[in-house]
């Protein structure tokens, strides 16, 4: 009665494993609804990587703008704590303006809430 409860335990696992080999992997959603979508990912993920070069960019700019007027202020003082001023304010807007570039990556296409 063993060998038979067994026997019959053994065929079943190894029908199951046949029919269950056979099957092949459906490419296509069933139901049109894709859950692991990597376009949205990729293309979010190259928007920001953008903004960062340009922010990079804009720092690498400044930095040079910078420190060309500062040498172009020699000792004077009032010259060095205006463009200091100044560049401070630059660098605050190219913060923002990453901030913002990057806020719109991920907001493509959103509706504009009644505006």
């Amino acid at each position: 009665m063993k060998n038979i409860k067994a026997l019959t335990l053994t065929a079943v696992l190894g029908f199951a494993v046949i029919g269950l080999s056979q099957c092949r992997m459906v490419e296509d959603t069933l139901t049109g609804v894709e859950l692991n979508s990597q376009d949205g990912i990729n293309a979010r993920s190259e928007c920001v990587q953008q903004c960062n070069d340009e922010f990079k960019a804009a720092q690498r700019a400044e930095d040079a703008r910078y420190q060309s007027l500062l040498r172009a202020c020699g000792t004077n003082r009032t010259c060095q704590a205006s463009e200091k001023d100044a560049h401070a304010a630059r660098d605050k807007q190219i913060v923002e303006d990453m901030q913002a570039c990057k806020r719109a990556c991920y907001n493509e296409g959103a509706g504009g809430g009644g505006r």
